[in-house]
């Protein structure tokens, strides 16, 4: 099992094969053990099982990820016969094997997967929401995880209906975590994936608005969620962290051109906010993504002027 985890932290396509072989050794072990040997055994399958499928996944081709699909079938099953209110790994292995399999669903993308992951997505966060489940210590994180990629899934669909539940879905995400994403940065990412979400469905709304006269009511909710993401941003780059520099590009970037378009009298203050170096880090404010998005808004404007 140690192995193949050790393989999943590699790069390399060939890593998730290897890994692949240690997950199948180490299951024909753990199937030796009796079923009704003890409850935590049948844990330890379950892990085997779901590690085994992450795998699979990651080789990101039809006939692993049906594998995959069986693996995680399998591990949920065992899973649900185990005592939940016994321990939190339980409940907690658990909610991951439907989130996990739920994401091994919007890989495949055939037909009625979509539907699947969702309902696959919703199982989760109702082990999560069971009561067994409260001591589970980042329960909060992992139930804003799994709303996220709800959001995700219900935003990709066309229907206003779809659209509305992404965007309940992003925002009951952001409230999991909204005490926590400024000192976590687990959380924070949450956080910046579900006003990403916000963002984007903002964007096809506005889009859809064409030339009306005035200004749409999504636009508040757009900067708003563009101005809170970009600030927890700076303030993880004032500590050294870069890793969300990726979503903050996109919502700086839409947040100009929505300033630029909309309300133009304030582009220049938030592109100031935001470029300053001592409120974030120089890497981060002069990079070509950050320069270049400044620049783009400024000429919107240029335009409309002309």
């Amino acid at each position: 099992m140690k192995r193949g985890i050790a393989y999943l932290e590699e790069t390399r396509r060939e890593a998730a094969i290897d890994a692949v072989h240690c997950f199948d050794e180490a299951l024909e072990l753990r199937r030796r053990v009796p079923a009704d040997h003890s409850p935590f055994q049948g844990y330890l399958l379950a892990a085997c099982l779901l590690n085994r499928a992450d795998a699979l996944v990651r080789l990101n081709d039809r006939a692993p990820l049906a594998a995959a699909l069986s693996s995680y079938d399998e591990a949920i099953e065992v899973l649900t016969l185990l005592p939940l209110a016994e321990n939190p790994l339980y409940p907690r292995r658990l909610a991951l094997a439907y989130q996990n399999r739920g994401l091994a669903l919007i890989a495949r993308s055939e037909d009625g997967d979509a539907a699947a992951a969702a309902d696959a997505f919703a199982d989760a966060i109702a082990v999560l929401d069971y009561e067994h489940s409260q001591r589970i210590e980042d329960r909060d994180r992992l139930r804003a995880v799994v709303w996220v990629n709800l959001a995700n899934l219900r935003s990709l669909e066309t229907t206003a209906d779809a659209h509305v539940a992404a965007r309940d879905a992003a925002k009951q995400a952001l409230d999991y975590v909204a005490d926590t994403e400024v000192s976590d940065p687990a959380d924070a990412d949450a956080g910046l994936r579900a006003r990403h979400v916000l963002c984007r469905l903002c964007a096809n709304r506005l889009s859809q608005a064409g030339d009306e006269v005035g200004m749409p009511e999504d636009v508040h909710e757009a900067t708003d969620a563009v101005d809170d993401g970009l600030s927890l941003v700076r303030s993880w780059e004032q500590r050294g962290v870069a890793l969300f520099r990726p979503l903050a590009f996109d919502l700086f970037r839409f947040g100009a051109r929505v300033y630029a378009r909309y309300q133009p009298q304030f582009l220049e203050e938030f592109i100031d906010d935001n470029m300053k170096p001592g409120q974030s880090s120089p890497e981060y404010v002069e990079s070509p993504e950050m320069v270049m998005a400044a620049l783009e808004a400024r000429q919107l404007i240029m335009s409309k002027d002309l």
